[in-house]
């Protein structure tokens, strides 16, 4: 199974896989037999969609594979959408960043670090193109990437933030642009399937981006 920051129970709740409406109360103490179904179903689905895609992600194989029946599929995801989505933010990586007591260059290569371990497992590099293809064809795919989005770009902006404090970029640096920077090359390994290497890649792309850094008119050299 893909290895991420959050563990089941919070990656369940924080999808709304109670149809969106659990409480703070039910998210402290869940359910453990509605936790086992649930897992059961998320792990199932996950399998498929990674084995082909969107199409293999039918009621019928999920509830053949996890075993749970259908009513009770349906009672936790009152649709094949609903349950394509939870299993997307169930296994979306975190981006896991580290501003306290640190420089920019420490906050920088903890971050880029981060994405490139959450990237690492095999199983994850079967899901992506599963995941880039559903954002164009189902609405809720796509909101859930986009609010994803937004929250990297505000994680990575603290991190940013030492490096204008620093002096090392400028005030008005694209968050978006940065992380298309620092994260690209990495998809790209694992689009091809070069996972071995993606800590050694992280090394690399954080090295260029702290250079161009240095090179910046104006950038203090001695800060990092």
């Amino acid at each position: 199974m893909l290895r991420f920051v959050d563990n089941y129970e919070t990656k369940l709740y924080r999808s709304g896989t109670m149809n969106g409406t659990a409480s703070e109360e039910t998210q402290v103490t869940p359910d453990p037999r509605v936790t086992r179904s649930c897992s059961r179903l998320l792990d199932a689905a996950t399998e498929l969609l990674a084995e082909g895609g969107a199409r293999a992600v039918t009621v019928d194989a999920i509830a053949e594979r996890s075993g749970v029946a259908k009513s009770t599929m349906y009672r936790h995801y009152p649709s094949r959408t609903d349950l394509i989505v939870a299993v997307l933010r169930h296994n979306m990586p975190e981006l896991e960043t580290d501003t306290q007591s640190k420089s920019f260059d420490e906050a920088l290569r903890h971050m880029v670090h981060g994405i490139a371990e959450s990237m690492s497992d095999p199983d994850w590099a079967r899901i992506l193109p599963a995941l880039m293809g559903l954002k164009h064809t189902i609405t809720d795919v796509e909101v859930l990437t986009e609010a994803d989005s937004a929250e990297r770009l505000a994680r990575l902006q603290n991190v940013l933030d030492l490096g204008i404090e620093e002096s090392l970029i400028e005030p008005d640096t694209d968050p978006e642009m940065t992380l298309n920077l620092l994260v690209g090359p990495l998809l790209m390994a694992v689009m091809n399937g070069d996972l071995d290497r993606l800590g050694e890649l992280a090394d690399e792309v954080t090295d260029r981006y702290l250079t161009s850094c240095r090179a910046r008119p104006g950038a203090q050299r001695g800060a990092m």
